[in-house]
């Protein structure tokens, strides 16, 4: 493999161990982690949901 190849998989590896109960939002958009209250604005603001599926190892 080449050097570039190692380092893009390191990379992938170590971002991979964000925890995402400390992680800080930022910017402007007020992001949600729990579907239920997420769809109950959603409803309030009749504006869509957007979900992002992301797999924390662990």
């Amino acid at each position: 493999m080449s050097v570039k190849t190692l380092f893009l998989i390191g990379l992938m590896l170590t971002s991979c161990h964000a925890n995402p109960k400390q992680a800080k939002e930022l910017g402007t958009v007020k992001w949600s982690r729990d579907l239920s209250v997420a769809l109950e604005a959603s409803q309030k603001s009749k504006k869509p949901v957007f979900l992002l599926f992301q797999e924390v190892p662990g």
